[in-house]
């Protein structure tokens, strides 16, 4: 068995459920998709267990980690103080990032917040660097957040609007499904809304992070599906068209499945 350990980091009314694996002296920071936990990384500690040392966290309105504080925002000095926090206590003094999706941003935002600490940051069709117009329309104007909470405990108008889509064609069936499988419980659609809005300044300074990034020579890498139609190349373009020297690994997968998928290609890499 693995040297497993969960723990948890408490600041302000609020806490960070995160679990470790133990392995060797690299350290590793992931950050899991929407709908996920930290044990969606389980597979990627195992392909990397002769390498890394790997801590999973649970995002804010998932798993065990909790934003008590109502609807009050979370912002990147909000992450900052958490992740100061989780560095003393576990005595890490330098570190890699992973984040999956949603994940993207969470790892970013550390790897911009703690630029001499960071070693490589790997993105895995990453979240938060094209602003959708959804994310848009559903955080901004006062009376698109009142509608979409009201999705929450009877979704009519999201059916009616995904019954639309369909008739009209708008959006390929993959990215249809994707987000139904998104909203088809009250629970998720608790998380779809409390994640957009608490959510929505959390973002990272793109600029800031490739400057960063180029200035210490830090290896930034895309891993991107090549059947995914979430998170395209296009997609992360923004940030690609930034950096000198970024990396981009495309592996044999869709969207849902890229962590595990990602996990093989390790295995294969380290055989």
């Amino acid at each position: 068995m693995p040297d497993e350990k969960h723990d948890l980091i408490e600041f302000q009314n609020a806490s960070l459920k995160y679990t470790r694996w133990k392995g060797e002296s690299k350290i590793l920071l992931c950050f899991h998709g929407f709908g996920q936990d930290r044990f969606a990384y389980e597979t990627i500690h195992q392909s990397l267990t002769g390498t890394y040392t790997v801590y999973s966290f649970d995002a804010f309105f998932h798993g065990e980690s909790k934003w008590n504080r109502k609807q009050e925002s979370f912002y990147p000095k909000d992450w900052f103080n958490f992740m100061e926090l989780f560095l003393e206590k576990e005595s890490i003094k330098e570190f890699e990032v992973m984040g999956y999706s949603m994940g993207g941003k969470y790892a970013m935002i550390t790897a911009q917040l703690f630029p001499l600490k960071i070693r490589h940051v790997h993105l895995l069709a990453p979240d938060g660097i094209s602003t959708h117009f959804s994310y848009r329309f559903s955080t901004y104007p006062i009376v698109f957040k009142r509608l979409l909470k009201t999705q929450i405990k009877n979704p009519r108008v999201f059916n009616r609007l995904v019954k639309l889509v369909k008739a009209t064609k708008w959006m390929d069936n993959y990215t249809l499904r994707f987000a139904e499988t998104q909203m088809d419980t009250e629970f998720k659609r608790a998380q779809v809304y409390y994640s957009w809005v608490v959510l929505r300044h959390f973002i990272p300074d793109l600029k800031k992070l490739a400057s960063q990034i180029n200035t210490h020579q830090t290896t930034l890498t895309f891993y991107l599906g090549k059947h995914d139609k979430v998170i395209s190349r296009k997609e992360v373009s923004r940030l690609v068209n930034l950096l000198d020297n970024p990396e981009i690994i495309e592996i044999d997968s869709g969207h849902s499945k890229l962590i595990d998928n990602l996990s093989q290609f390790f295995y294969r890499k380290s055989s």
